[in-house]
């Protein structure tokens, strides 16, 4: 595990934790006490009371300040203490307490040697991130949320184990979703870098044994499923985002397509619980494409895909699937101009 110096307390929290009046403190001695206990109940027990006090997204700033003065410490010596239980549970703390020295603390484990603590550290930047979105003043600054973005895009890269990827995915996801203005361009990255992520591991599928596929198809849908969901909101991202969901769905189709191929084109010879991801994948990236053409202006109907891989109708998906990812494609033309033979070799 890397451990990295604690991030020094600005002067401005140093100079409103001294203001503060004196009053009852966040967290309670009682579950401090706990949370150093030999006792995994007992941790147990405080960490839950602890995530309750903390998780707010209203607590006021100086509220959660106090609180991380409180918690970075003992919390620190979890995630030091090399024992599994303690390190994930350290982990789940730190992700509600959103502070400088909180998020550097979960960083300290994105390079785990174990999986479970990857996977740990990955869930408390997706809470951090949610509880951030909510907030009224973001209790860590743009550039901070922005460096915690770029890692968790490159873990969704590059982890060797799928579950780690999806937690990183996942936590992308919650970081697309924040709609305080003051991380605007974060939520933007985290959308790019979900769709470009997401992207680049199926992508690599071919690499892997065939027991990996599954992980895979699972980040993949789940990644267009939420690119789409955030598409039909407010707060959509800039039209360079928006092209990089489309060329993900577009991947995510072309693999469904190379499958298809290599069944002879007909789906009834596709093994019975291999079609439901598929179906599903097909379902999500279908739905994808029609809200990106939305947000980029274009008008925009259902093409009938998922109908067609669940109906086995091999004749209409073929069609239907390269009017979208053929090489005159819906994905090859404006606004998405995509490379005419990105998803279908020679263009189909």
């Amino acid at each position: 595990m890397i451990k990295r110096p604690m991030r020094p307390m600005c002067a401005a929290a140093i100079a409103l934790l001294a203001a503060l009046p004196a009053m009852a403190q966040p967290i309670e001695q009682r579950d401090l006490d706990r949370l150093v206990s030999d006792n995994l109940k007992q941790i147990q027990a405080a960490r839950s009371s602890i995530i309750t006090a903390i998780s707010d997204p209203g607590m006021p700033v100086g509220s959660r300040l106090e609180a991380s003065g409180q918690l970075i410490d003992p919390v620190r010596s979890m995630i030091e203490s090399g024992d599994e239980n303690q390190i994930v549970n350290g982990l789940m703390i730190a992700g509600s307490i959103v502070t400088p020295e909180a998020i550097g603390l979960i960083e300290s484990a994105y390079a785990s040697e174990t999986q479970g603590v990857r996977y740990a550290a990955m869930r408390a930047l997706r809470t951090t991130l949610r509880i951030l979105g909510e907030q009224r003043t973001p209790s860590l600054q743009a550039p901070e949320v922005a460096r915690q973005v770029k890692a968790a895009g490159e873990i969704l890269r590059n982890d060797p184990d799928a579950y780690v990827a999806e937690g990183a995915a996942r936590a992308l996801a919650q970081g697309a979703k924040m709609g305080n203005d003051r991380l605007a361009s974060s939520a933007e990255a985290a959308f790019t870098e979900l769709a470009q992520g997401a992207s680049a591991r199926l992508k690599s599928i071919d690499e892997l044994s065939e027991e990996k596929h599954e992980g895979v198809i699972r980040i993949a849908m789940m990644s267009t499923f939420e690119l789409g969901r955030i598409l039909q909101g407010v707060n959509r991202p800039g039209p360079e985002a928006v092209r990089e969901a489309g060329a993900l769905a577009g991947d995510s189709l072309a693999y469904v397509y190379k499958r298809f191929q290599n069944a002879g084109r007909q789906i009834g010879s596709i093994d019975a619980d291999q079609k439901l991801p598929l179906t599903q994948l097909v379902g999500s990236s279908e739905t994808l494409i029609y809200y990106a053409r939305s947000a980029l202006g274009q008008s925009a109907q259902q093409t009938q895909l998922r109908a067609n891989f669940e109906a086995g109708n091999d004749r209409d998906f073929n069609r239907n699937i390269l009017s979208i990812i053929g090489g005159t494609g819906i994905l090859t033309q404006p606004p998405f101009s995509l490379e005419a033979d990105r998803f279908v070799a020679s263009g189909g």
